[in-house]
């Protein structure tokens, strides 16, 4: 019997009634690194982008201070809408975190933005899969 699969956290983020560009703390990773197995947000508000009004939800390596500005997962900018109470999975460039740093949630906008309120759930593991 494996215990794989049984050691998965969600962790919570939100942006309430967001009006400019934010980093809030998600986790810090544990001493045997984490896993991100998918990261995705909910936003209240339906909002059509374009070239000049867009908005981004990322997540960041932020390193053992939490300062790193290391994108790994994203969703969003210039022509990507969103519908109101509509998951947007994050498309993840990396999944591996090492031990000890913190995970970062960024919300970035361009133009003018109404964004709503925004949750992020981040679904990770400790360790490997």
């Amino acid at each position: 019997m494996t215990i794989a699969g049984y050691n998965t956290h969600i962790t919570r983020v939100e942006f309430v009634d967001q009006a400019g560009d934010d980093v809030i703390a998600g986790f810090r990773a544990p001493a045997v690194g984490a896993t991100i197995l998918r990261a995705a947000f909910i936003s209240d508000a339906t909002f059509d982008a374009d070239g000049s009004n867009h908005y981004t939800v990322s997540i960041l390596d932020g390193g053992a201070d939490g300062t790193g500005t290391t994108s790994i997962g994203s969703f969003g900018g210039a022509s990507v809408d969103t519908v109101a109470d509509t998951a947007n999975e994050l498309t993840m460039t990396s999944d591996s975190v090492d031990g000890s740093d913190w995970i970062m949630v960024k919300y970035d906008e361009t133009g003018a933005v109404a964004p709503g309120n925004i949750v992020v759930c981040i679904e990770w593991t400790a360790g490997g899969t």
